[in-house]
């Protein structure tokens, strides 16, 4: 009886997780995506910000986020940090793209949208295959 149960459950578990999944991935990818029509300009990477964290496996593993220095017109010079660490350095005096929103300059990011886009299309796609697969299990009751 309870592995009745259990089957039975299965579908609405893998509806709801790939709909979770979907939602999470379109909300980071309008989030990611936000910059598509600011400003740019070009930033400089002056130096990282290192920090020690664990993998999965428990192994230490120093990892780095590049600080970039940007100027905007009439505001003069101004530094942001990367969204994402890696764990080895970039080089200092490397050139990056830097958007901000010409309605609140203050408000600016690193532009890689093919660095998150790969990412963001997994997750948003394998959510989406999830929850197809959910639903269909649901409509058809293969669950019995």
């Amino acid at each position: 009886m309870e592995d009745d149960w259990m089957f039975r459950a299965m579908p609405w578990f893998f509806a709801g997780m790939g709909l979770l999944f979907a939602g999470i991935g379109l909300w980071m990818a309008k989030k990611e995506l936000r910059g598509r029509r600011w400003n740019e300009v070009e930033g400089v990477i002056v130096d990282h910000n290192s920090h020690w964290d664990r993998d999965s496996d428990g192994h230490r593993t120093q990892m780095h986020t590049a600080v970039i220095e940007y100027r905007l017109p009439g505001m003069g010079l101004r530094r942001i940090d990367d969204s994402m660490a890696t764990n080895s350095r970039r080089a200092v005096g490397s050139r990056m793209r830097v958007r901000y929103n010409p309605d609140n300059p203050h408000e600016a990011i690193v532009w890689a949208p093919l660095r998150m886009g790969c990412f963001l299309g997994l997750f948003t796609g394998i959510g989406s295959l999830f929850a197809a697969i959910g639903i269909a299990w649901i409509a058809l009751g293969w669950g019995g």
